[in-house]
């Protein structure tokens, strides 16, 4: 099945391990990998090794830009790229060995302009009836078009897509209608800027137009709700290495569960067991098949 990854912007992405890190001090690290990152390319990393036919949809611009071309190139990873001025930013993960922390060095990146905006959706509108689904993934920053979302979302409609997204550009989506809305729970909260219950504010998502809504909350039970049910799942307890392109993951096993035809709470699960083996794995959109299957297993559905 062919599966399109949509983003905005994608990352040069450099993971560096240390055996332990110190702030303030001299850290020497024992080693630095370099990939290309962004929810919408974990995503699509992820797809391929489960065995469908993905594609990226993203900007790419400068320099670094090239990078993450030639990167995802020597992958063999497809893509479709929209060019803009704005150079394509890095972003760091770093990783210490003796306490399992991570921190992560994220740039924000530049601007774009309305033509680069325009020549995106006009991109996605040409190629998105190709696709069996769609992934949407990405919050956005102030500079970036609020309703770009609900826009693309008015090229292909919303039953054969995922969004994973929060605030403004969400909630102009839901007009739209799109069959499933992934965030975890900070962000739902910060959603509508309230602390009322995960049920409630789930419950107003649907409301307002999305299908299903699943909640992630990291080491905690993840939730699923539906029109008139919810559920919760157990996450089993894993030896994490780097969490970075979890919730990725997660989308990419929900939509690849929903085109092989499996219900949105088995897809769920699937999703679920996609996320934490990523977290099993040292650099982000990689997870094992044998993973997969185990964790699976151990997932339980509590509702």
């Amino acid at each position: 099945m062919k599966i399109l990854c949509c983003g905005f912007f994608p990352a040069l992405q450099r993971t560096i391990e240390f055996a332990s890190f110190r702030h303030g001090e001299v850290n020497r690290a024992r080693k630095v990998s370099v990939a290309v990152g962004g929810k919408a390319a974990n995503a699509a990393r992820v797809l391929k090794l489960l065995g469908a036919e993905p594609q990226l949809l993203s900007f790419a611009g400068g320099g670094n830009g090239d990078t993450v071309r030639a990167l995802l190139d020597a992958e063999q990873l497809p893509a479709c790229w929209v060019e803009t001025k704005a150079e394509t930013r890095i972003c760091q993960t770093l990783l210490s060995a003796d306490t399992g922390g991570c921190t992560e060095l994220v740039e924000e990146n530049p601007p774009l302009s309305a033509s680069e905006w325009k020549a995106f959706i006009k991109t996605f509108a040409a190629i998105q009836s190709d696709f069996d689904r769609i992934i949407f993934s990405g919050n956005l920053p102030k500079h970036a078009p609020q309703d770009v979302y609900a826009e693309l979302l008015s090229r292909t409609g919303g039953e054969k897509v995922l969004i994973d997204s929060s605030g403004a550009p969400l909630l102009a989506a839901l007009e739209q209608r799109p069959a499933v809305v992934k965030l975890n729970a900070e962000e739902l909260r910060a959603t509508f800027k309230s602390t009322e219950s995960i049920t409630e504010l789930a419950e107003e998502l649907m409301a307002q137009g999305a299908g299903a809504v699943g909640v992630t909350q990291g080491k905690d039970e993840a939730r699923l709700f539906l029109s008139g049910e919810a559920y919760a799942f157990s996450i089993p307890q894993v030896n994490a290495l780097n969490p970075i392109g979890s919730g990725d993951a997660v989308n990419a096993g929900i939509s690849y569960a929903l085109a092989n035809g499996h219900s949105l709470v088995e897809a769920f699960v699937f999703g679920l067991a996609c996320g934490t083996s990523n977290a099993m794995n040292m650099e982000p959109g990689v997870v094992s098949l044998e993973q997969i299957a185990d964790i699976a297993r151990q997932i339980q559905i509590l509702g």
